[in-house]
């Protein structure tokens, strides 16, 4: 069994803006996470095409010893907080992960502490979302890092996990573990059902959760930004926002504005008994938290992306790339560490 949810972004801007914006807030958010030898270092940014399909191709790097907590700082050796991430993006389709493949995955053992202490360590890094499941003293630890943040930590005590050596972690749990998501940007207010064809039998267990960028209550305390609340933001140059607890209602009637929908279908799988639910919950609850904060931030730094086009994007990923390879040398580490949540 799996775990299939569909989450679905209204935003009042068009399929065509989204594109631009989306690229122009990814590379805000890794300046603002990059810096004093931490961070974000770009190696491929470049057109693909395989198959019939033609989009844009990245290959990242996350440099990470500052955003996870301090004992795992203690217990990784040199080098092990360092992943990659590979993307295609085959807009207004995008596949953002692809499992098992051996590309997704990097794993380490700890330092030896113990025997009896440290069982076994795997990192599965999959796009932009990390995990790494380690078993101390049968507790059951689960660090979850977006974008080069080191979120929040999950553990319950339950069972020790064999002592496995260096494996690769997908490869150990086969197809009994995997992340896919599936997302298409649609001209719409999220009111489509089933566009990505599945077939009705799985279309049935699939839980649809609309998510509000306006509603405060879906971001916790931490996560909040008054100058990122699209509540308050007005945009000077669309004239878009505030946006009210109605405004989705009263887009019906606002023809002269455009509209667009992502809608992102999340399946996972982590197959281990007494682990299952869990896991695949706290997987979800963590793409609804990243798929609301990451809007959020999109709508209100509208007035800077609005006017780009996309060759503007792409002259502005080519200086990013080379401006974060200079944050990186310089300055102190920015951005979210484990130290803040």
């Amino acid at each position: 069994m799996v775990l299939i949810k569909e989450y679905r972004v209204v935003l009042p801007c068009s399929v065509e803006e989204y594109q631009v914006g989306q690229l122009f807030s990814v590379a805000e958010a890794s300046k603002n996470e990059t810096g004093g030898g931490e961070g974000i270092e770009v190696l491929k940014n470049e057109p693909y095409e395989k198959d019939g399909e033609k989009g844009q191709y990245t290959h990242k790097i996350y440099h990470l010893k500052s955003k996870v907590p301090g004992f795992v700082k203690l217990l990784a050796p040199e080098g092990a907080l360092v992943f990659h991430e590979k993307a295609w993006n085959a807009y207004p389709y995008c596949r953002t992960s692809e499992s098992p493949s051996p590309y997704l995955s990097l794993c380490f053992v700890l330092k030896p502490v113990s025997l009896s202490m440290v069982k076994y360590t795997g990192v599965i890094c999959i796009m932009s979302l990390y995990f790494l499941s380690l078993s101390i003293c049968s507790v059951y630890l689960i660090v979850y890092v977006c974008n080069g943040v080191c979120l929040f930590f999950f553990s319950f005590p339950f069972l020790l996990m064999p002592n496995l050596g260096p494996v690769v972690t997908n490869e150990y749990m086969k197809d009994n573990f995997f992340i896919n998501i599936e997302t298409w940007h649609k001209p719409d207010l999220g009111t489509q059902e089933n566009v990505h064809k599945l077939d009705n039998y799985t279309w049935q267990n699939v839980s649809v959760v609309p998510i509000d960028i306006t509603d405060r209550s879906q971001v916790s305390a931490a996560d909040y930004k008054p100058d990122e609340d699209p509540a308050k933001f007005k945009s000077v140059k669309t004239g878009r926002g505030p946006l009210g607890p109605s405004w989705k209602r009263e887009l019906v009637s606002k023809t002269d504005c455009p509209r667009m929908c992502a809608y992102k279908l999340v399946t996972v799988k982590f197959k281990w008994w007494g682990l299952q639910t869990k896991v695949e919950n706290f997987i979800h609850e963590q793409e609804k938290r990243i798929f609301t904060n990451f809007h959020r931030q999109l709508f209100c730094w509208i007035d800077k992306w609005v006017e780009l086009t996309m060759d503007d994007i792409r002259r502005m990923e080519a200086e990013t790339q080379k401006e974060l390879d200079e944050l990186r040398k310089r300055g102190e580490v920015r951005g979210t560490s484990a130290a803040d949540e």
